[in-house]
């Protein structure tokens, strides 16, 4: 999906003052400057590309700005401390597949891309509530079929901490469909507090998949095209693929493949696109697959 005149607005608001505190006057005229040029010449390009070189941009005029590291750590392990619970609710449910998309959904809180604050008590009561986040029935099983019919499913997980959440719902898929090849795609570079490689092994992700990749850049999102040969290779050869958060959606849509996206909605853009409140769960299927 291409970037639309809300969203330009929307990366310079978000871009314009992200420096250091230290940065001399000389700089912040520079970047400043070059935030608006990135956004003037964005015409083509989806909303993770403008970011990533936004990201570019002060890697280059600054250094590394911030450092996710203890954060990312953090939440990974807040979210392994509530997998037990969430695992419960997911094996005592009438519907397994259903419950564990709900708290997939509900990770995609974790995110300080499109959140001013994350907070950890707005978290553990969006967990509370994860069971009564509304599911199309009907899309629903839709994907249950295509699931129990699929060979190769790849998912293109988001943010850290979520990433527990996705074991839990590919934990889920393989109860369902046992001979299902998973591959889950995660950042081949650190940007923001999105899962890379580390956080996978952190979480043990490789117990569920059988095959887990960087997709070779540092897009806070995935584009097709943009990524690394061995994960188009993955995506080409998939027949059901999973996509989650807004950045994976802003980066997937409009690709044509058999996808599934899940999120919360966090911006405006998307709350008002998908007629909803904040922190909405969606599960959408791409638009020419019905």
């Amino acid at each position: 999906m291409i970037i639309n005149e809300e969203c330009k607005k929307c990366q310079i608001k978000r871009n314009i003052n992200k420096y250091p505190i230290d940065a001399t006057e000389g700089k912040i005229t520079e970047y400043q400057y070059k935030v608006k040029e990135i956004v003037k010449n964005s015409d083509g390009l989806s909303t993770p590309q403008v970011a990533e070189k936004m990201d570019n941009l002060r890697q280059e005029l600054f250094g590394n700005v911030m450092d996710y590291t203890e954060i990312k750590q953090h939440y990974n392990q807040l979210m392994l401390d509530h997998f037990p619970y969430m695992k419960n609710k997911v094996d005592t449910s009438e519907n397994h597949l259903k419950t564990a998309i709900q708290y997939a959904m509900v990770g995609n809180y974790i995110d300080f891309g499109a959140l001013e604050n994350v907070n950890e008590g707005e978290l553990k009561a969006q967990l509370d509530e994860a069971i009564n986040i509304n599911i199309d029935s009907k899309l629903l099983d839709v994907f249950k079929n295509d699931l129990v019919n699929a060979k190769r499913l790849v998912y293109f997980t988001d943010n850290c901490g979520e990433i527990v959440t996705d074991k839990l719902l590919i934990s889920t898929l393989r109860d369902i469909n046992p001979n299902l090849h998973i591959t889950v795609i995660v950042r081949g570079k650190p940007v923001l507090n999105d899962a890379t490689l580390e956080d996978a092994k952190y979480i043990h992700m490789e117990d569920v998949a059988q095959k887990v990749l960087g997709n070779g850049t540092g897009l806070p999102g995935n584009v097709v095209g943009a990524i690394s040969k061995e994960s188009m290779d993955e995506v080409e050869n998939a027949d059901l693929l999973i996509s989650k958060g807004q950045g994976n959606y802003e980066g997937l849509s409009g690709c044509g493949l058999n996808i599934y996206y899940l999120f919360l909605c966090k911006c405006k853009m998307f709350m008002r696109r998908f007629g909803v409140e904040q922190f909405t769960g969606i599960m959408a299927r791409e638009n020419n697959k019905k």
